[in-house]
């Protein structure tokens, strides 16, 4: 620390937080687009059924247009893993914006040939992949351990703004117009990321301390960083010291635990319905309620999510990540359980279900409230702490594939279960899984809140529990 006197003692003591909170708002403008990506589907679908495309598509065509994004998910998260490493965090960013674009204008040109949405689509998946590979670890590792928590959420307001965003555009303009408006997000992404840092992490694993002694005095506003770039190096040369090949996420004890961690967390996750519902939130609604028009109805279902997730980021790093996965679950698991029963009601009972039409809307809010206050955010939270530095990028790399391989399954069998035999067969199952995962998270997920990327690491090995860390970045 310096002793030189300032008018501003977080310049001297703590340093300052909003350089961090500047890059990562930045960061996620890329975020944003990929949830135009994933919320597309919702508005569009509808349209493809419809006579204001210029094909005919049928429900089997349209799965494959919406599910083939997530195939492009999972080689996207393998090509970001490929040049991570060797160009850098800031660059493979930059990156990003380049499927992100052409998606965008195959979806224009898909007006002239229908199967540029395959193409489109795909790509935009393939940013999908790169985003949750690249930038969720490029967030852990500028994060002060303080503010980590917050900028992980800030990767969730962003994702869920664009699929709000996407769902009110898409609603009331055609699919041309709207891939239009969609294509400005990620070339405005590139002009305002080009002046953005490097990570320190990985500027301390090429050797160039004198450039990440920069940017930790950038990110703090610090004027002496020696004791935080002391600590950091000592970081990175401890967890540098093991190979960082594939063989070692098996070899190494700790990189295993991470590994299923995450993985089960991202299952669980994705086993409360959240991700199908959305996919096809126009078309579930318009099934099971005649109360609310369904573009109306999934515009409130996104904003409540959206508002939810924004609210999260004011308690994720004061209740901490095991207590708000766990009321999430729990919470989802009763809803789940209603909605279940509400459709078995429905479907397999001669009941008068139509005064409680309402009841699956109110029940969705719930849902998707309860989703977005934990697993809707903190999973994504833990992916960006729990790996070291030697292998972090092949580990994120092969969650985010096994999460778009998983996604893939889980909305195809929504899909065929809800067009083949009703909707109460996958919100039955879904209402199982997430019990499951409330004993996941209660039984073997350990907590990270405060903790150093290090003191995370040491956890995982077995180690002794350490003091909270002063700082890090």
């Amino acid at each position: 620390m310096t002793s030189s006197k300032t008018s501003n003692s977080a310049n001297t003591n703590g340093g300052e937080k909003w350089p961090q909170i500047l890059v990562a708002f930045v960061a996620t403008i890329a975020v944003f687009a990929t949830g135009l990506h994933v919320g597309w589907p919702a508005p569009s679908l509808p349209q493809l059924f419809s006579d204001e495309y210029p094909f005919d598509v049928s429900a089997e065509e349209g799965s494959y247009i919406t599910i083939i994004g997530n195939l492009g998910a999972f080689f996207g998260s393998f090509v970001g893993n490929f040049i991570l490493d060797k160009i850098g965090r800031r660059l493979c960013i930059i990156l990003i914006a380049l499927p992100q674009i052409i998606s965008f204008l195959s979806m224009i040109l898909s007006y002239q040939v229908m199967e540029l949405l395959y193409v489109g689509r795909f790509l935009g998946g393939l940013g999908e992949g790169m985003v949750n590979t690249i930038i969720l670890m490029y967030l852990g590792e500028i994060a002060d351990p303080s503010v980590r928590g917050v900028l992980g959420i800030m990767t969730g307001i962003a994702w869920y703004s664009g699929i709000l965003f996407a769902n009110l555009i898409g609603s009331y303009l055609t699919i041309r117009t709207t891939a239009a408006i969609f294509i400005t997000i990620p070339v405005l992404f590139i002009v305002l990321f080009w002046k953005m840092p490097e990570s320190p992490y990985y500027l301390l694993m090429q050797k160039k301390d004198e450039e990440a002694e920069r940017v930790l005095k950038f990110l703090l506003r610090k004027p002496n960083v020696s004791e935080e770039l002391t600590h950091l190096q000592a970081d990175v040369d401890r967890q540098m010291s093991e190979t960082g090949t594939f063989k070692d996420i098996f070899v190494i004890d700790s990189n295993r635990k991470a590994l299923f961690l995450t993985v089960g967390a991202r299952f669980f996750q994705l086993t409360t319905g959240v991700g199908a519902m959305s996919f096809y939130i126009q078309i579930l609604l318009k099934e099971a309620t005649q109360s609310i028009a369904p573009h109306v109805g999934a515009s409130i279902v996104l904003l409540i999510q959206l508002i939810i997730t924004v609210l999260s980021v004011f308690i994720i790093d004061k209740w901490g990540r095991k207590p708000l996965l766990l009321f999430s679950a729990i919470g989802c698991f009763v809803d789940l359980g209603f909605q279940t029963i509400f459709f078995i009601l429905k479907e397999y009972t001669s009941v008068d279900m139509s005064v409680a039409d309402w009841f699956p809307l109110m029940m969705m809010m719930v849902h998707i409230s309860l989703f977005s206050i934990g697993l809707g955010s903190v999973v994504s939270v833990l992916t960006s702490e729990m790996f070291s530095a030697s292998i972090k990028a092949k580990l994120i790399c092969l969650v985010n594939g096994s999460y778009s391989l998983l996604n893939l399954a889980i909305t195809k069998y929504y899909q065929a279960t809800a067009d083949g035999f009703g909707l109460t067969v996958p919100f039955s199952s879904f209402t199982v899984l997430t019990f499951v995962g409330i004993l996941f998270f209660y039984y073997l997920l350990p907590e990270t809140k405060g903790k150093t990327l290090e003191q995370i690491q040491q956890r995982l090995k077995g180690g002794p529990k350490e003091k909270k860390a002063k700082s890090e970045v």
